[in-house]
């Protein structure tokens, strides 16, 4: 055998037998870094020691240096409209047992912050979905893959992480995908409240494609008008609400059993209007603008 056979040999048997680790590339060095740093903040809290100076210090390092290696594995990145990315984790955990549950990658937003656009490794994402199906709180369904997880407000609140209130879908939209990509689109609602039979008015989007995705949301400009099958769903509800509302309000008993009675009755009329609103809207003239206004933000997910 030849010195340079000779050498051929010895790498492939070198490349067999080193652990899986020493070959990783960027995206798993990223997750394995990740991984640590998560383990490390998860161990201070239940030492305790979470509001310690140098532990504050050490995950504050942590989270930059993440920053960094996921701008690294990610590249060049830019979306018209959209400023400097920042990187979305800003805590490593919960508490002691409860780790980070944000989804991780580069946010894009507009000045005041209507658009957005978090872009991660396509196997980062999946790993995330993986966990977030996992999840106790995790609706059911969830854990059937992406496109029933894309029709949660589970999905969107731990994807985009909104500071106060969340998002919740009303209706798929039946946007094109391009030729290699996944694409899925929601219309639906940013609220601090129950949504109630209030109109929908923010676009959601998830993209795949590339070895990248990408969760987005945007206002929409649509004139939705009020649908009256719906709201005559919903108002049995309200009324049934409002009623236990003046009765608890007029007796004024400290810690009224009827409150938890008052907030599922709301929740339920809400999931009922909706339920009604995505029957009903594909036939509503607001429709076809909100797919097309979806089509081009998925454009703009696109880099076009």
């Amino acid at each position: 055998m030849n010195r340079i056979a000779q050498r051929l040999a010895c790498a492939v048997l070198l490349a067999a037998t080193l652990p899986l680790a020493a070959m990783a590339g960027p995206e798993e060095d990223y997750v394995a870094a990740r991984d640590k740093a998560v383990a490390a903040s998860l161990a201070a809290a239940k030492a305790g020691k979470s509001s310690d100076e140098a532990v504050a210090k050490r995950e504050e390092a942590a989270l930059k240096d993440l920053g960094k290696r996921m701008a690294a594995v990610l590249g060049p990145l830019k979306f018209k409209g959209l400023g400097t990315p920042t990187y979305t984790l800003q805590v490593l955990s919960y508490s002691e047992t409860e780790p980070v549950a944000q989804l991780d990658g580069l946010s894009f937003a507009n000045k005041d912050f209507t658009s957005r656009i978090i872009v991660t490794p396509e196997g980062v994402f999946q790993g995330w979905l993986a966990a977030r199906a996992k999840d106790k709180e995790a609706p059911v369904g969830f854990a059937g893959g992406l496109k029933p997880a894309v029709t949660t407000d589970y999905f969107y609140n731990n994807a985009l992480s909104f500071d106060g209130g969340g998002y919740t879908p009303y209706v798929a939209l039946p946007v094109a995908a391009v030729p290699g990509e996944t694409a899925f689109a929601m219309l639906g609602l940013y609220s601090d409240d129950v949504p109630g039979n209030a109109a929908p008015g923010d676009l959601a989007i998830v993209r795949i494609a590339d070895g990248r995705a990408m969760v987005g949301t945007t206002q929409a400009k649509l004139d939705i008008k009020p649908i009256a099958a719906c709201d005559a769903i919903w108002k049995p509800y309200t009324a049934k609400a409002d009623a236990l509302r003046s009765a608890v309000e007029k007796e004024n008993r400290e810690n009224d059993p009827r409150w938890d009675e008052i907030s599922k009755t709301e929740g339920d009329g809400s999931d009922a209007y909706r339920a009604c609103f995505a029957k009903e809207a594909p036939n509503q003239p607001f429709f076809a603008a909100a797919v097309k206004q979806a089509e081009a933000f998925l454009a703009t997910a696109r880099g076009k």
